[in-house]
């Protein structure tokens, strides 16, 4: 997609897009992006070249001129040339970081006051993998996880930076995967047998010093979840799974093939197995209530956004 038909060289939609995200307007990016293609010109060839109408282009170049990005000439009539776009973007960049360590010094010095034992759910990918690395990251004493083959490039990373840190770091690996300096154990069998079971649906786990934790169920289908807590209780339920999974392979190692395959087939063994996991229809978005309540909240609606072109 093209801005123009009337400028020299067609500016492509993204690049207008991304000035527009570092502070111009859509009229501002149009209009000094034809500056740099032709200086110096006046008000009304600035605006025939940028497709700004011209009941706006006087304005548009003066906000340009307050932001540093035009010179003016100030003769009859007025004359304008473009700041070098490299000088322009220096400003812009000093500004931004300026601006974030403002915003994060003073961000760090608010309270941080938090309830405990609320439980949030989300149901995008990205937005689970980034919980786990949240969860991960915040993790101080030490850190209980269960991971897929799948989900391990994007967390791992941050499982071996926490062990860097001086966390005491115990992950399950369901595959082939390994870490580079935590503690691991390969649950590759453990993976195998229950993707087969639960249809290739995947258990995930992470529980930063015992009280953040996430649980995710990921899958072949679009319907990933996941569970997000401060609930204390959730999150010793889910440092046990980890414990029990990596206990029972350590056990099923110990016994042997034949004592193994004994205990598989015996009757409460085959009980158990043949339990039906019910998969219940999936709900839309909603934020889970804390934890001591029954009650749900729906969220509300999200109100567009409206871009203003001047």
């Amino acid at each position: 997609m093209l801005v123009s038909r009337d400028m020299t060289t067609q500016i492509p939609a993204e690049l207008i897009s991304a000035l527009i995200r570092l502070g111009f307007s859509q009229y501002e990016a149009q209009a000094y992006c034809a500056l740099l293609q032709r200086s110096p010109m006046n008000g009304h060839e600035v605006g025939k070249l940028s497709s700004v109408p011209p009941s706006k282009i006087y304005e548009t170049l003066q906000r340009l001129d307050t932001k540093g990005a035009v010179l003016m000439h100030r003769s009859e009539p007025v004359r304008y040339a473009a700041v070098p776009y490299a000088e322009v973007l220096a400003r812009l960049r000093e500004r931004f970081e300026g601006d974030i360590e403002l915003v994060n010094e003073g961000l760090s010095s608010l309270p941080a006051a938090r309830e405990l034992g609320l439980v949030w759910s989300l149901r995008d990918r990205n937005a689970i993998i980034r919980a786990f690395q949240t969860t991960i990251d915040s993790a101080r004493q030490t850190l209980f996880a269960a991971i897929w083959d799948e989900e391990m490039e994007p967390l791992r990373d941050a499982i071996e930076a926490a062990s860097a840190r001086g966390v005491d770091v115990h992950v399950a690996i369901y595959g082939t995967a390994t870490l580079n300096g935590p503690r691991f154990y390969d649950l590759r069998e453990c993976g195998a047998s229950a993707r087969a079971r639960l249809e290739g649906r995947r258990l995930a786990v992470a529980v930063a010093d015992e009280q953040d934790a996430i649980t995710a169920e990921f899958g072949p289908s679009a319907n990933e979840e996941a569970v997000l807590t401060t609930n204390q209780v959730i999150s010793l339920l889910a440092i046990e799974y980890v414990k029990a999974d990596v206990m029972g392979r350590i056990l099923i190692n110990s016994m042997g093939p034949r004592a193994f395959e004994k205990a598989l087939n015996s009757d409460l063994m085959q009980a158990l197995l043949a339990a039906r996991t019910v998969q219940l229809p999936k709900q839309k978005n909603k934020t889970a209530a804390p934890a001591s309540t029954v009650r749900r909240k729906s969220p509300a609606r999200a109100s567009g956004n409206r871009t203003d072109k001047t």
